[in-house]
């Protein structure tokens, strides 16, 4: 499909109470349709711009007026006029409802998809040493990113999609219509002068670093400070930080960082960064003394070391523990511990988040769900990663390889 016929074909969807086609039957240059894709935007930003369900810097567009589309100028219409007036009123409504642009007096670029609103202010950052990207773009592949996270915790917590369309309702609308109380918005700055503006507007705080707010209204702030001045960073940490908002949210808004569920806050955290980006660097701990870094945010090596010459139980210590009271070795601990959970246990996920939520221990939890003691559970967790987890490089090993390898 090309992505002028997707265009066309998302805008169909788009557009819900379009009026009846103006009569015309376009021409050659326009594919018979009497519309074009409109020039001032590249392939690759119309390409992008089909994942979201609203996008500010094409809405700023003087030819198009974030439609996408223009009248073709080599013919006098065809059966797709329609879809341009419509279109460029629900994104002129859509423009009007940002009270953060107001907040700020002047055009912000955001982004707004089924499950997120997401600003990024960042404009151009460092790809790598050479290389740059615009901060629209930057914008669109965050959009991707944290949009994969939705797919994986729908996946991994058997959420229903429930999209299917009802009449009269906007787009806006429809998209509410799911597994969450709330949009997770996410806001990326230049500037901490920007940053500590909105957070003491909207967040009651006026921290130097990122912070979010958690459960029933996600909220994230953060600015290119230190490694979120790359687009990597901006990247991992608005990946990291959408799983926290997500799972916080989800079904029953609470967050169980701080009663109890910090393993499973930070280990989910951790797990959904790594999954997308090979890594996780990001980290959410409060003591400001405490190292930030460890193997380069790639564990698996490392942690089966560790976890080969360490005999202490680990999990019992950690289960009670907040979130930001934790070290990031012991982060990494938990993620791995989710990550066993998410490849042996799956279907029990969905049912120990609630009972987390339902401010029940650990032990009790983990009882019901598996059938395990934590101990129980931390000795099959640990003979799985002593199997699984390579010995050097990072791809998980097939259980039983090393042993398959060893009759050959």
């Amino acid at each position: 499909m090309s992505v002028f016929t997707s265009v066309l074909s998302c805008l169909f969807s788009l557009v819900l109470c379009a009026p009846l086609p103006v009569d015309g039957e376009g021409c050659r240059k326009c594919e018979h349709r009497g519309v074009l894709l409109c020039s001032n935007h590249t392939e690759e930003i119309h390409t992008y711009e089909k994942d979201v369900l609203f996008c500010s810097t094409v809405a700023a567009c003087e030819d198009c007026a974030g439609a996408l589309l223009v009248d073709c100028p080599k013919c006098d219409g065809g059966p797709d006029d329609h879809l341009i007036a419509p279109r460029q009123k629900e994104v002129a409504d859509w423009m009007a409802t940002h009270e953060l642009s107001k907040f700020m007096e002047r055009p912000l670029p955001m982004v707004e998809t089924d499950r997120y609103q997401l600003l990024i202010d960042t404009g151009p950052l460092k790809l790598n040493k050479r290389k740059s990207m615009d901060g629209h773009l930057l914008m669109h592949l965050v959009a991707r990113d944290v949009m994969e996270v939705e797919r994986l915790v729908a996946e991994h917590y058997g959420l229903v999609d429930q999209s299917a369309a009802v009449e009269g309702e906007t787009a806006l609308e429809a998209s509410m219509r799911r597994n969450y109380s709330n949009k997770m918005r996410m806001w990326f700055w230049s500037t901490l002068e920007d940053h500590q503006k909105v957070m003491r507007k909207y967040m009651g705080n006026s921290s130097t670093g990122d912070f979010k707010l958690l459960g029933g209204r996600p909220v994230f702030s953060a600015w290119t400070e230190k490694e979120m001045a790359t687009v990597r960073g901006v990247r991992s940490a608005c990946t990291h930080n959408a799983a926290h908002m997500l799972i916080s949210n989800l079904r029953k808004p609470l967050w169980v960082g701080d009663i109890g569920g910090g393993w499973f806050d930070a280990g989910s955290g951790h797990w959904y960064e790594y999954e997308i980006h090979g890594r996780s660097t990001n980290y959410c701990i409060e003591e400001a003394t405490v190292p930030l870094e460890y193997h380069g945010g790639v564990w698996r090596v490392a942690l089966r070391k560790w976890i080969m010459k360490e005999d202490t139980y680990f999990l019992p210590r950690l289960m009670p523990m907040n979130t930001g009271a934790m070290t990031l070795p012991e982060q990494a601990i938990c993620w791995s511990f989710y990550e066993w959970l998410v490849l042996n246990h799956q279907p029990a996920l969905p049912k120990i988040l609630e009972g987390l939520k339902a401010k029940q221990e650990t032990r009790a939890v983990l009882k019901e769900t598996l059938g395990m003691t934590v101990m129980q559970a931390e000795d099959a967790w640990r003979a799985w990663v002593v199997e699984c987890y390579p010995i050097k490089g990072d791809e998980l090993r097939e259980p039983n390889q090393k042993k398959k390898r060893g009759r050959k």
